[in-house]
């Protein structure tokens, strides 16, 4: 990788640190069959100021359906399994049988068995960092096979019609790994995964995890703080997010993907079988999912991956076939949203683009933070703050007789800087900013032309 490019990704990777509040990220580079960069920025414990490395230890959640993808294709070549088999030939579990297509395996590969979100994961998470008080009952498998057996009217479409992510059904594709080998899941991957890639490290052992010279301490975003958290292990969820790993191990798990099932010169899985997990099925808002990995636009390329997070921790992988090139990035913190649009970020940094010019996530948030801000109308009488509201902008006016608030939903036909917001009768009201080469932005809104005074977002009270 050239020194502009690491150059880029170092400063990319800071402004997010720093933006977002995320004590340590590391990121690897795969090119070429070759790791051309690993480093960590920050640090993987604050306390101690340790400095965060590529071979430092982090929880990557749903990075792990990947691998979980990976083993039920293996045991598919074996002949143990087939991926168009009913659950109902391999567990003893009580799923709905009153539509004409069951729930086959494909459909928990893909997220689209019928069910929604069962909320196990969320549920487990929130106890072991000791944020939920609930007693539902998801401490051993008949509590699992109960919760879903309790869900079956909670179901949104049939078999196969319908995207909806649900780590349940990552966790009873576990089960099935299990069934047919007769070796408690994380057994089956450390053996024909973890070893065969030569990942020594990875794990879905916390005391393994916590012996380990150079793991994260993971941070929980809390009331505007970081706070310390313990580790959100959950063995209900270990085929659903389980895996503790480095991004420089990561990387080598993308050797795989990139290379037709090769590793070193030697084959673990067929070529067609990588592409079968590679091959989008589902259409999903942000671009096809298959068997683990979805497939997002980036930079005019595809770029196959998978996001995750615990709460306490996320990771990113991604590659492109088209251009060699493999990412892994991991946090010991989670941002309030995927970490595919970092990973997206360094992407578009190695192949020598500008992130907030190439990546619509860095470039829509560059334009918001600078629409973003306090606004007076002539002579102050009026105010207003625009403020960024999830994926879009909210206008809130103020002054001496009180205000208003409304979202600004963003122009249809893509126009940068013109929104509308809606009147209580459901009418359009158009929103215009003006933006000029300098630092100035005037907003015209109803009646009023606002100039932007300040940047930040001031009470109006």
């Amino acid at each position: 990788m050239h020194t502009t490019a690491e150059r880029a990704v170092g400063d990319l990777v800071r402004r997010t640190m720093r933006r977002d509040r995320l004590p340590g990220v590391s990121v690897a580079v795969l090119e070429d069959d070759s790791i051309t960069f690993a480093d960590g920025f920050g640090s993987r414990d604050l306390a101690g100021n340790r400095p965060a490395t590529p071979d430092t230890l982090y929880g990557i959640g749903s990075v792990t359906k990947s691998v979980t993808a990976l083993a039920v294709v293996q045991l598919q070549e074996s002949g143990m399994l087939s991926v168009e088999d009913p659950v109902s030939e391999h567990l003893d579990v009580d799923l709905p049988d009153d539509s004409a297509e069951p729930v086959r395996l494909r459909h928990l590969l893909t997220h689209s068995s019928g069910y929604p979100s069962l909320g196990v994961s969320e549920a487990l998470i929130a106890r072991r960092l000791r944020r939920g008080t609930d007693t539902l009952a998801l401490s051993d498998e008949a509590d699992f096979h109960a919760h879903l057996a309790g869900a079956a009217d909670e179901r949104a479409a049939a078999p196969g019609e319908r995207f909806a992510y649900c780590n349940s059904g990552y966790t009873l594709l576990g089960e099935v790994i299990e069934a047919c080998t007769g070796k408690p899941f994380d057994e089956y991957v450390t053996s024909h995964v973890f070893d065969p890639l030569g990942m020594e490290r990875a794990t879905f052992d916390d005391t393994e995890f916590a012996m380990d010279d150079d793991h994260m301490t993971q941070y929980l975003h809390e009331e505007g703080d970081l706070v310390a958290a313990s580790l959100p292990v959950r063995e209900r969820s270990r085929a659903a997010g389980g895996i503790l790993t480095s991004v420089r191990e990561l990387a080598d798990y993308l050797r795989l993907h990139l290379n037709g099932g090769v590793v070193d010169g030697d084959r673990l899985l067929s070529e067609s079988s990588v592409d079968a997990l590679h091959e989008g099925r589902v259409d999903t808002p942000s671009g096809p999912y298959g068997f683990g990995w979805r497939t997002r636009e980036a930079c005019g390329r595809d770029l196959v991956g998978h996001s995750g997070s615990i709460a306490v921790s996320s990771a990113y992988v991604g590659f492109s076939p088209a251009e060699g090139i493999g990412i892994a990035v991991a946090a010991n913190a989670s941002p309030e949203y995927p970490l595919a649009h970092l990973g997206m970020g360094v992407f578009a940094a190695v192949l020598g683009e500008d992130p907030e010019e190439a990546v619509p996530f860095f470039e829509r948030r560059a334009r918001f933070d600078r629409l973003s801000g306090e606004y007076a109308s002539y002579r102050g009488i009026k105010r207003a703050v625009v403020a960024r509201d999830g994926g879009t902008l909210r206008l809130d006016l103020g002054g001496a007789l009180g205000g208003t608030g409304t979202a600004l939903i963003p122009d249809e036909d893509g126009n940068q800087y013109e929104f509308h917001a809606l009147d209580d009768a459901g009418n359009r009201e158009p929103v215009e900013f003006r933006v000029d080469d300098g630092d100035d932005v005037d907003l015209l809104y109803d009646r009023w032309h606002f100039h932007k005074v300040a940047d930040g977002v001031p009470d109006l009270d």
